[in-house]
């Protein structure tokens, strides 16, 4: 009997962990996947549409966990924009632990800045009341790679996590 309750316990405790995986998983819905790419009549460098190229649309998503608990406790994600000296993170949305989501929707989105004058990356929130220090972080690496990340914020404290960034 008590090898039967192991298994059981067992089997709640990993289907607990794939719900809150899932539930926290980045999701390219069609409103950002829109957003990302160029209306039909714009050109690149005055290339008539047709021949202007697309664009490779880089993301960056961070999960951020309680230490004690490994389910993720909030997460965000981003599109990479590179049109100045240094990149912004275009926010997209923002997931809590409960599976709330609050969705940004289409541009004007909110703009972190990105700072590599520390020993660590970080971006900083458009109000500064959230940092994400991004250890071990190239945003000029291309594919698709998690590395190791931390929130600074009031509301959140101080939390470990990770993020992914990706190029299409």
């Amino acid at each position: 009997m008590t090898r039967l309750g192991i298994i059981a316990v067992g089997a709640a405790a990993l289907s607990a962990v794939g719900a809150a995986a899932f539930a926290l998983r980045p999701h390219r819905d069609r409103s950002s996947s829109d957003a990302a790419k160029p209306e039909a009549g714009n050109s690149e460098a005055g290339k008539p549409a047709a021949t202007a190229k697309k664009a490779a649309v880089s993301t960056l998503y961070c999960e951020f966990t309680n230490f004690a608990d490994q389910t993720p406790r909030v997460g965000f994600y981003f599109t990479i924009e590179q049109d100045g000296q240094k990149p912004v993170y275009a926010q997209i949305f923002q997931r809590e632990q409960d599976g709330t989501q609050d969705d940004v929707g289409s541009a004007p989105r909110p703009a972190w800045s990105y700072d590599d004058t520390q020993s660590s990356p970080v971006i900083h929130s458009p109000d500064d009341a959230m940092q994400i220090n991004l250890y071990d972080y190239d945003p000029k690496k291309t594919g698709s790679s998690w590395f190791e990340a931390g929130l600074r914020s009031v509301r959140y404290r101080n939390l470990g996590g990770k993020c992914r960034h990706s190029t299409a």
